[in-house]
């Protein structure tokens, strides 16, 4: 199937709201050589990055915090936003890993990239599995960060992803490429 890009024409664009983390942009398009009658916000922001830590008997090192946009906790992998110091996504996962958790491992090994959504963000997250993790140091939360750390037993994840207790996306697809 060929792409659908040539449909579409950019007729330009403008931030609209800058929230640290992320930029709305509104952006106006031109469909089949008409404009397309309305505009289309997008979040433009970094890449995110995630790991599914492995300790060395074959455990999953979870971690469950509140999620402000669906008001509930959430059970998932560690993970965050590349920071513009990071040398790139292995760097930044085994960071962020240490960061939520104090645990550190072997050497990240890439699970793939997906867009994070790509109907209104332009980013991607980038999944890692990290083998062989051992609790290493006390982790540095952000101030605005409350994480539990939890061990889980490899054959619980896919039950848990099953019934709906890890339903994060990017974490669910990390997690099934980890497992299959």
């Amino acid at each position: 199937m060929g792409s659908m890009k040539h449909l579409w024409d950019r007729r330009g664009g403008q931030i609209v709201y800058d929230a640290t983390i992320f930029e709305v942009h509104k952006e106006s398009y031109d469909f089949r050589g008409k404009p397309a009658g309305h505009p289309f916000h997008i979040l433009r922001c970094r890449d995110w990055v995630n790991t599914v830590p492995v300790t060395p008997d074959g455990n999953i090192v979870l971690i469950r915090q509140f999620r402000h946009g669906i008001r509930e906790d959430c059970l998932e992998i560690p993970g965050g936003v590349m920071d513009s110091t990071d040398s790139g996504p292995e760097y930044a996962a085994v960071r962020e890993l240490f960061e939520e958790t104090g645990y550190r491992g072997d050497a990240a090994v890439s699970l793939g990239s997906v867009s994070s959504n790509p109907a209104i963000l332009s980013n991607r997250t980038h999944s890692f599995h990290v083998p062989n993790v051992v609790l290493a140091g006390a982790p540095e939360l952000d101030a605005h960060e409350a994480i539990v750390v939890e061990i889980h037993a490899k054959s619980d994840i896919l039950p848990l992803i099953e019934s709906g207790e890890i339903h994060h996306a990017l974490s669910v697809v990390a997690l099934l490429r980890y497992l299959t």
